[in-house]
């Protein structure tokens, strides 16, 4: 009792128990069938579990289960037949549910037993733990301590990183808790002491530092703070040398020793100082990790911005990062890739010189998609079409909107939802047409005119079949962005479980902080323009495709339907089989091991839509829906790469969707924007106009009206230099 009461664990009740409890259910038919002998042995913790079974069957009991064909077995899910052929459903069944239950890592975290104590570091390591998908189990401290109950909380073989609360280290027993984290072979388990202030014990700091912190001191009113990243090979990689500007309300800096073999990870640069604030040292065989309490201004910053969320729990997704390695969700490749908006395949569009891009492309490596607006199916230059089509490494095609008529996917009381849907199934029809008239495949993702869509429009892209939406905003018009979305990742399924990703645009600089964070946290990095950003040259992109690459030179630029179709994580089970989070309905998988592997995937799906079919290279493969969560595996021999495909099931038929230019609005509306941008803009009036009515969302009659005006003033204007050249002529004569 006493070790209860010394450490007292935090339950958790996950979706993964519920599967626990299935698992075992499973496994009781299994039994009643077959006699058969099974070995479950099933370790539990947090929101996950890892599960081990041996099937062993004899005559006999094959003998017993013919014999009782029609018994039944009463369970939680109703009555179940256990006659031969269910059983063999069974052992199915209990396979899938094997598949769906994935293997995770553990972070323990020790924190003070004060109400509101150590909340900050708490919140900070569920969000890394989150990001990286391990289980946060909290242990709240107590002022003694024992062997015994440390090693219960922290040897586990799948406990990774402890990370205490530095407001909790009176309690715990140093020396009792680094035998526990002691491993036979290799490094010991790295420790991670969080919050560390001015009054924590000096003395407890050199004894938990092995002497290479001293203390710690108040940050007074700092002046232009910047956060400032290390070179720390395994920790820091593309934040290397990274500063960022950091508004701190509060802070506190480490005071290390003379001759520390502290190394730090992260600094303050301030008033010609540079404080350390995340250090690390070696003790033994393990490392140590010491993070100084900082309270960032927020009425100072750009609210939930990626920036901002990473800067505040840095030090917890460094350090869980570390912890993780390959047992963490990590992307097993960079993404990037530049997309143009408006433009059809004539040459030049506006200040788009396709040719001249080409080479900018293929010197500096990047890659453009052209968001084609639909209703421009069947217009082309036959050379821009060769060009697109030769160079499909260099040059891609997705959709944006349909006939671009201004906000055309916009509220349901302007467009009702069925006009959207009509809208989106001719986007496809159109897009068809383009491709057997060019032979230029296009993706399947759309990008929406000017914002994007609401969320039911969002759930119609899923039913027909669309890969994701890709916009500046990865919120419905319609939707509040949840508390507990992330501002980590670009990419949500929060709305209709469809991926919408966000998209940055280039006509804005964007800082190097903001390239790296993307590449540390393995982040797609979508960017975007208009044919008016290469006003001043075709190279106009270079500057930031160079920065992406020499942050990380191995960025592979590709077309967005290739990014989305490589939108997943993964993470190495205890088997070093792997699990995969897929937040695409079509996804590929390559081999990344050396070897044959089986990977088993998972993908949020709580929507409305009937699932058609799950194929892998184009053979249906059988899979398990439940609880929100498709599950399936599929083995990928070495040296092999494999695509998965989900296909939802709908009303689509293109054959009887018209792709004609029917609308007479439509048309003046796309003759204008043509105009717009390869006439208008090669004026500097014309091209002030254009980023006025840009930054001001203007409507369609209002760029309509611009047009005209310009029209007129320049007819004006001619008139005026004929009427002129008219009156010389007469006087000569």
């Amino acid at each position: 009792m006493d070790s209860v009461n010394r450490f007292e664990k935090s339950e958790q009740v996950s979706f993964t128990g519920r599967l626990c409890a299935l698992y075992r259910y499973a496994a009781r038919i299994l039994r009643f069938c077959h006699g058969s002998v099974f070995s479950l042995p099933i370790d539990q913790s947090g929101d996950w579990m890892t599960m081990t079974c041996e099937f062993f069957e004899s005559s006999d009991n094959r003998r017993v289960g013919s014999h009782h064909d029609d018994s039944r077995v009463p369970t939680r899910f109703g009555k179940l037949a256990v006659n031969p052929l269910r059983a063999r459903w069974a052992v199915f069944f209990l396979a899938l549910m094997s598949a769906s239950c994935c293997y995770s890592a553990d972070v323990v975290f020790i924190r003070s037993p004060a109400v509101g104590g150590s909340s900050r570091e708490q919140e900070q390591l569920q969000t890394a733990a989150n990001f990286y998908g391990l289980n946060l189990e909290v242990i709240v401290a107590s002022p003694a301590n024992d062997y015994r109950t440390l090693r219960q909380a922290v040897e586990g073989e799948h406990t990774v990183g402890v990370a205490i609360a530095a407001d909790a280290l009176a309690m715990v027993n140093r020396n009792a808790l680094l035998r526990a984290l002691h491993r036979g072979r290799g490094s010991d388990v790295p420790v991670l002491i969080l919050g560390v202030a001015p009054d924590v014990d000096p003395i407890l700091l050199r004894t938990w530092s092995g002497g290479a912190a001293l203390g710690c001191r108040h940050l007074e009113n700092p002046l232009r703070p910047q956060y400032m990243f290390g070179q720390v090979d395994g920790l820091t990689s593309q934040l290397a040398d990274l500063e960022s500007p950091l508004p701190i309300k509060d802070g506190f800096y480490l005071i290390l020793g003379e001759n520390s073999a502290a190394q730090p990870i992260t600094s303050l640069r301030h008033d010609h100082q540079v404080s350390p604030v995340f250090v690390e040292t070696t003790i033994g065989q393990g490392k140590v990790f010491l993070a100084s309490s900082i309270s960032l201004n927020e009425s100072a910053t750009d609210g939930e911005g990626l920036v901002h969320s990473f800067l505040r729990v840095a030090p917890a997704m460094i350090f869980i990062s570390y912890c993780a390695g390959e047992r963490g969700w990590h992307a097993l490749h960079h993404y990037a890739n530049f997309t143009i908006d408006d433009p059809w395949l004539r040459q030049p569009y506006g200040y788009v010189d396709y040719k001249g891009l080409l080479e900018q492309m293929e010197r500096h490596d990047f890659h453009t998609t052209i968001a084609f607006i639909p209703w421009n199916y069947d217009r082309g230059d036959p050379g821009v079409v060769s060009l697109f089509r030769n160079h499909p490494e260099r040059f891609s095609i997705a959709i944006h909107g349909d006939n671009h008529d201004h906000k055309e996917f916009t509220d349901y009381r302007s467009k009702p939802l069925a006009v959207q849907k009509i809208a989106l199934k001719q986007s496809l029809a159109r897009m068809e047409s383009f491709r057997k008239l060019t032979g230029i495949q296009y993706d399947k993702v759309m990008i929406f005119p000017h914002s994007i869509a609401p969320e039911r429009t969002l759930e119609a892209l899923k039913t027909y079949n669309y890969l994701a939406t890709i916009n500046s905003r990865n919120v419905p018009q319609d939707a509040v962005e949840p508390s507990n979305l992330s501002a980590l990742r670009p990419v949500t399924l929060s709305f209709a479980d469809f991926p919408s990703i966000t998209r940055y645009s280039v006509e804005v600089v964007i800082p190097k902080d903001f390239i790296a964070i993307n590449e540390f946290l393995g982040n797609p990095l979508f960017f975007y323009g208009h044919s008016d950003f290469f006003a001043g040259g075709i190279d106009a992109f270079d500057t930031l495709a160079d920065e992406v690459n020499k942050v990380e030179p191995d960025t592979q630029w590709r077309s967005v339907g290739d990014v989305v179709k490589h939108l997943y994580v993964v993470r190495r089970r205890d088997d070093s089989n792997y699990d995969v989070l897929a937040f695409s309905s079509s996804i590929c998988l390559g081999d990344i091991s050396g070897r044959d592997s089986i990977f088993y995937v998972q993908k949020q799906e709580f929507g409305p839509q009937t699932i058609h079919s799950v194929t892998v290279d184009g053979q249906r493969e059988p899979y398990r829906l439940q609880v929100g969560t498709l599950n399936f595996s599929v083995a990928v021999p070495m040296g092999n790469t494999r695509c998965i495909a989900i296909q939802y099931g709908n009303d689509l038929e293109l054959a009887s969707i018209g792709t004609s230019h029917d609308s007479i609005v439509v048309y003046f509306l796309r003759m204008a924007s043509d105009f717009r941008d390869i006439y208008l803009s090669k004026s500097a009036i014309g091209l002030a106009v254009i980023h006025f009515d840009n930054e001001h969302d203007g409507k369609p009659v209002q760029m309509l009206e611009w047009v005209f005006v310009f029209i007129a003033v320049v007819c004006i204007y001619v008139g005026y230099r004929w009427g002129i050249g008219v009156r010389r002529q007469r006087r000569r004569q």
